[in-house]
């Protein structure tokens, strides 16, 4: 399914840095590792704990892991990571600015 690349490399070395991560994170956020419009399911085994920050940066992987529709599939969530509704502002986010506003909300 994923493109053998240095981001598909780096996205499962993310996925594997949760595992040894300290339980007491105050905020985090839920994600697929084989994302539902690609398949994944909700088994725990699928599920990983990810910062926002890190959430981001596993979405910006998963556009540069795919071609054809599964990528803009990927291309869109990462978009709607980044976007507003017609009630709210768009902004042009990076990791860090995405984390602090989740931080923030929290």
């Amino acid at each position: 399914m994923f493109l053998e690349n240095k981001y598909t490399k780096w996205y499962f070395q993310l996925i594997e840095s949760t595992k040894t991560r300290k339980a007491d994170i105050e905020y985090f956020e839920k994600h697929h590792v084989i994302p539902k419009c690609l398949g994944g399911s909700n088994a725990s085994e699928n599920l990983v704990r990810f910062t926002a920050r890190e959430h981001f940066i596993a979405h910006l992987l998963l556009t540069k892991m795919l071609n054809g529709p599964s990528k803009r599939k990927m291309i869109f969530a990462l978009f709607r990571m980044t976007s507003g509704n017609n009630k709210q502002q768009r902004y042009n986010l990076n990791n860090r600015s995405y984390e602090l506003i989740k931080q923030k909300m929290r």
